[in-house]
C-alpha cells in the first residue's frame, strides 16, 4: 500500500455501484475483502450468488430478501453472520446500500469461533449469536454511518484487531488445509488428512470445526468454484472450455451445477448477473481471482500498479 491511502477497486453499472476497499495488511490472513455495494432509487437487482466464504453483512434497503438453495426468500436482518456455503444464495434488493466483509476460515476461527457447520448454508441476526456484541455494534456503525470508505475501513481494523484475541492452536493447519483447498493439484481427502497430521476421522471433525464442511465437500466446492470462474471471467467462451480438470466430462459438471445452483449452465448463461458480475469485475482487479472463495489467506487488495 502507498502513502496515499488503501486502494479502492470499483464497478458501476445500471445503478449498482461496489466498491471494494483494502484492510490492513496484518489482517489479510483473516479477510477475503471488505466491500460496499450501493443500489440506487429506482434500481431492482435479483441474482443468484455462488457458494462463499462466510461474510458479515450490514445495510438497509427498500426491499432486501435472500434465499440459500432452495429455501423461501425471506427478509434480511440489519447485521448478519452469513456462514459458508456451498449452495446458491438468491438475492432481491431495491435501492438500499450495504457493508460486507468477508472472512477466511482462520477468521472465522479467530473473530467468530464457533462451530462452522451450525452455520454453514445460514445466515442469521448477528445479535442473536453469543460474544459478537463488539462485531455487531461495528456493524451498527458501518450501516449508520459508513459513507466515508477509509474511515469505515479503519475501524474495521481497529475492532477486528481488539477481537482477534489468543491464537487458535490450529491456525497454522487451518490456513494449510485453506491454501491446499485452493490447488487444483489436490484431488481426494487422504492427502489433506496426511498433510495436516490428522486422520481421516479427525479431519472431518477439523473441516467441519473451522470450514463448515466436510473434507469432500469442500473439495467439490472449489471445483466448481474454478470451473465457474473461469467462465465469468470470459462469458464469450463455452462451458467446455471452463471445465476444471477434476470432472469426469460435461455431464459430470451438470449435474454438479443443477444441485449447487439450482439450474443448468445455460440457465444460468442466459440469467442476469448484476451483483456477480460486478464482484468479479472488483475481485479479479484486486487479488486476480474472480470469487473470494477462490481467494487465499494472506493475500492484499493492491492498486492498479501493485504497490
Amino acid at each position: 500500500m502507498g502513502d496515499s491511502g488503501p486502494a479502492i477497486n470499483e464497478f458501476s453499472r445500471s445503478g449498482l455501484r461496489l466498491r471494494v476497499i483494502g484492510l490492513a495488511p496484518d489482517l489479510a490472513p483473516y479477510t477475503l475483502g471488505c466491500y460496499r455495494t450501493e443500489v440506487a432509487e429506482g434500481t431492482l437487482v435479483e441474482d443468484w450468488l455462488p457458494p462463499e466464504q462466510a461474510n458479515l453483512r450490514t445495510g438497509t434497503a427498500e426491499i432486501y430478501e435472500a434465499a440459500i438453495g432452495d429455501d423461501p426468500l425471506v427478509d434480511v436482518p440489519l447485521a448478519v453472520l452469513s456462514g459458508a456455503t456451498n449452495r446458491v444464495t438468491r438475492l432481491r434488493i431495491r435501492h438500499g446500500q450495504f457493508w460486507g466483509i468477508g472472512l477466511t476460515p482462520a477468521g472465522w476461527a479467530r473473530l467468530i469461533g464457533h462451530q462452522a457447520s451450525d452455520m454453514a448454508n445460514s445466515f442469521r441476526d448477528i445479535r442473536s449469536v453469543d460474544g459478537l456484541e463488539p462485531i455487531a455494534d461495528l456493524l451498527d456503525t458501518l450501516r449508520e454511518d459508513g459513507d466515508d470508505m477509509e474511515a469505515s475501513a479503519e475501524r474495521i481494523n481497529s475492532c477486528f484487531r481488539d477481537q482477534l484475541g489468543r491464537r487458535p492452536q490450529e491456525e497454522s493447519t487451518i490456513h494449510a488445509v485453506h491454501l491446499s483447498l485452493l490447488s487444483e493439484d489436490t484431488t481426494s481427502v487422504a492427502p489433506l488428512a496426511a498433510m495436516a497430521g490428522k486422520n481421516p476421522r479427525t479431519f472431518e471433525r477439523f473441516c467441519k470445526r473451522h470450514f463448515g464442511f466436510s473434507a469432500r465437500a469442500l473439495l467439490k466446492k472449489q471445483r466448481f468454484l474454478r470451473s465457474l470462474g473461469k467462465y465469468m471471467l470470459d462469458p464469450s467462451m463455452k462451458w467446455t472450455n471452463a471445465l476444471d480438470t477434476h470432472y469426469w466430462d460435461q455431464a459430470h459438471f451438470i449435474r454438479d451445477f443443477k444441485a449447487t445452483m439450482g439450474m443448468t449452465p445455460s440457465e444460468y448463461a442466459q440469467t442476469p448477473h448484476p451483483i456477480v458480475e460486478a464482484a468479479v469485475a472488483v475481485t479479479a482487479a484486486s487479488v486476480g481471482v474472480p470469487h473470494q472463495a477462490l481467494k487465499g489467506p494472506g493475500q492484499v487488495i493492491e492498486d492498479e500498479t501493485g504497490v
